[in-house]
């Protein structure tokens, strides 16, 4: 008795849940003699499917008579694919029948066909590709909201909007007769969060905890929610993250206003991947009046990711009960040398059994390992040798620009417009809410002013316009641990120690 099997496929997982295209060709395979049936849901340019490598294992073992496809391109629809599942089926004298080209291997007209239609399938797919990318570069042109779009936004004409249609209610904020509000089906009654407060929420998450992996957590504490396995934040009405996930929402430039496109690319095997970000396109404020972040805002979130790279785990604090998010010299790590093997040194902790102290060092790694510099340095004596070179670069700015201006002003010429900025503002005599927006920007901007080391003008002021702020020791140990750390990495390039003792301090200036 002759074994004959039947070959399905669709392409993508909604044709064979939504549509009867998948069992249109089981039925016809059956009609048609099949005794049992492989069916694939994937794209006919995909090689390595699971069910036709089943069917080809048993068609080069001859474990089969007879395979029925209902179309050529259920098969491949690559030419070179196709051939090779020919030359099998020719090896193994198993003969392949379709139903709709009448096509049987067993003939010379057959065998003709096959080579034909082949070659007709690849050009279409081709045809298909360029058609796509037509349609792509089109969009582009028009600078148009790409097709997939970041939770809580929408495309409506081609823009990103905001949804704010409301998400969820949280069980402390839920009224006392919510039962009755939810029998009456009148939701609207209902208190709750939309999606756009949520979000701006977990921003606000981040800048708090400093890292992924604790603003993931802080989310779930306040929502409650876990992990799912939903493959879109937001699609089955679920919130939930992950820390990878969370940098790419929260690093993605749709959320400061811009369009990005090309982050994804197609490899030479014709699969999708991340492209790198600095090969993106991106169209900048294509949709302004729908942010979540500023620009300022995404270039700190830049410098707090990479900082907690760099740092670890080990650097932040633990205890609850301590204010702050680094532990104390945590901004060091990362930062200090080894002058002989040029390797970076390693933190250390000793405790004084007499005192019942303890007490941090950075040493080489390497040490007693074929690095001679083998006695640890004090962190303490690694701060105090820091903030001198920074007081003495100081120094020498304000004396260069001594020599070149004479005379100084107390107040910066940056500081001294703003001043009189706020003071033509204050004379308008007429309310309006985008004065009183704008009043309150440029205070703002004041007081950065004022305070050079605020985490607001940090990411605005360079590496010489801090030094020059910190003109004197008490600046730099009045600074907190969290200040510390953006810092002392925007000024610091390289510190290096040996045998107990600091031997340089280079800066980025």
């Amino acid at each position: 008795m002759k074994r004959i099997v039947g070959y399905a496929r669709v392409s993508t997982r909604e044709q064979a849940v939504d549509s009867q295209a998948l069992e249109q060709q089981k039925a016809r395979l059956i009609a048609a003699g099949a005794q049992e049936l492989f069916v694939d849901v994937e794209s006919g340019r995909k090689n390595d499917r699971r069910a036709l490598k089943q069917l080809m294992n048993l068609v080069n073992n001859q474990q089969v008579d007879e395979v029925i496809i209902t179309r050529l391109d259920r098969k491949a629809r690559s030419l070179v694919k196709l051939r090779e599942c020919v030359d099998i089926y020719k090896e193994s004298g198993v003969n392949l029948r379709v139903l709709d080209q009448q096509i049987d291997l067993n003939t010379s007209q057959g065998k003709l066909l096959v080579n034909v239609l082949g070659a007709l399938a690849e050009w279409e797919v081709d045809m298909l590709s360029e058609r796509v990318k037509h349609g792509k570069q089109h969009r582009r042109n028009q600078k148009l909201a790409c097709e997939s779009y970041p939770w809580p936004y929408q495309v409506v004409n081609g823009k990103y909007q905001l949804e704010n249609r409301r998400f969820l209610c949280l069980i402390e904020e839920r009224p006392d007769n919510y039962q009755e509000l939810y029998d009456e089906q009148s939701l609207e009654k209902l208190p709750g969060l939309t999606t756009k407060q949520i979000a701006l929420d977990c921003i606000n998450f981040f800048f708090q905890e400093q890292g992924l992996s604790r603003t993931v957590k802080a989310i779930f504490r306040k929502y409650g929610i876990m992990k799912t396995k939903a493959k879109k934040n937001g699609a089955d009405g679920i919130l939930h993250w992950t820390p990878t996930g969370f940098k790419r929402w929260l690093t993605n430039p749709v959320l400061c206003g811009h369009t990005v496109y090309h982050k994804r690319v197609t490899n030479a095997k014709g699969k999708r991947k991340p492209n790198e970000p600095k090969n993106w396109q991106i169209e900048r404020n294509t949709h302004p009046e729908h942010c979540l972040l500023t620009d300022e805002q995404a270039l700190e979130i830049e410098q707090i990711l990479k900082f907690s790279t760099k740092l670890g785990y080990r650097c932040f604090n633990s205890d609850p009960n301590q204010p702050g998010t680094y532990r104390e010299f945590s901004y060091q790590k990362g930062l200090v040398f080894c002058p002989d093997c040029g390797h970076k040194c390693i933190p250390k902790s000793a405790k004084c059994r007499r005192k019942g102290e303890h007490h941090y060092y950075f040493a080489c790694r390497y040490a007693g390992m074929g690095c001679g510099n083998l006695k640890s340095t004090r962190r303490e004596k690694i701060e105090a040798a820091l903030i001198q070179a920074l007081v003495q670069r100081s120094a020498a700015i304000a004396q260069g620009s001594d020599q070149q201006q004479p005379v100084i002003p107390e107040k910066s010429e940056k500081l001294q417009k703003l001043e009189e900025r706020l003071a033509a503002l204050e004379k308008i005599p007429d309310f309006d809410p985008d004065l009183e927006n704008l009043k309150a920007k440029t205070r703002q901007l004041i007081t950065e002013e004022l305070n050079p080391f605020s985490s607001d003008s940090l990411a605005n002021k360079t590496s010489e316009e801090l030094i020059v702020a910190g003109n004197n020791l008490a600046i730099w140990y009045s600074l907190s641990n969290d200040e510390k750390v953006p810092i002392y990495h925007k000024l610091v390039r390289r510190i290096t120690i040996r045998n107990g003792g600091v031997e340089s301090v280079i800066l980025n200036v």
